[in-house]
């Protein structure tokens, strides 16, 4: 039986490494392409949600689609009734509004094609600028009683021209929104 040097058993490492280093980078590329909502919460740390059994809404900033303002309610009623916390129509421990707003923005992409590391090879590089609009929706979750702030979330993205892309960014948004809801104390 033939056993490998070391020599021969390190650049067998390294030629495997050469091919799976292009492919980590492939997949770790690829996990971050699963959401490009970004979203946020921030919550009065002093406060006790356990208390909290029902939620009322109130007016905010509504979203100009009205399928897409159903949408974004019934997606955090949703996530209520997921946590145990009952919509009332008034007198709510806590009450619940929404704003929406959408800026325009410019979207600027650099792309280079050639050779894999970098220009050595020479190389064409491209880049296109297009206005794009991005919407936010903020949740803000305030006492009943004090109208004290006890907690916001925040979602962003571009907005889509396809209806069926926003419905599920809202989704994912006010999901991710209440992932950790109720906060711990």
């Amino acid at each position: 039986m033939h056993l490998p040097t070391r020599r021969a058993h390190r650049a067998s490492i390294t030629r495997r490494g050469v091919v799976a280093l292009p492919i980590a980078l492939a997949v770790l590329a690829l996990a971050g392409c699963g959401s490009s909502v970004e979203v946020a919460t921030d919550f009065d740390r002093a406060a006790n949600f356990t208390g909290y059994k029902t939620y009322t809404w109130r007016e905010g900033t509504a979203l100009p689609n009205p399928l897409n303002a159903s949408r974004l309610v019934a997606a955090v009623d949703e996530q209520f009734k997921a946590k145990g916390i009952t919509k009332v129509e008034t007198g709510g421990d806590i009450l619940v509004t929404y704003h929406a707003s959408a800026d325009k923005e410019v979207q600027v992409d650099t792309f280079n094609s050639g050779a894999t590391y970098g220009c050595w090879g020479g190389c064409s590089q491209s880049t296109t600028v297009r206005p794009i609009t991005v919407g936010t929706l903020i949740v803000d979750i305030v006492d009943g009683k004090t109208n004290k702030m006890l907690w916001r979330g925040t979602a962003s993205d571009a907005v889509s021209t396809k209806p069926e892309e926003n419905a599920s960014k809202i989704q994912e948004g006010v999901a991710r929104m209440f992932q950790n809801f109720p906060p711990k104390a």
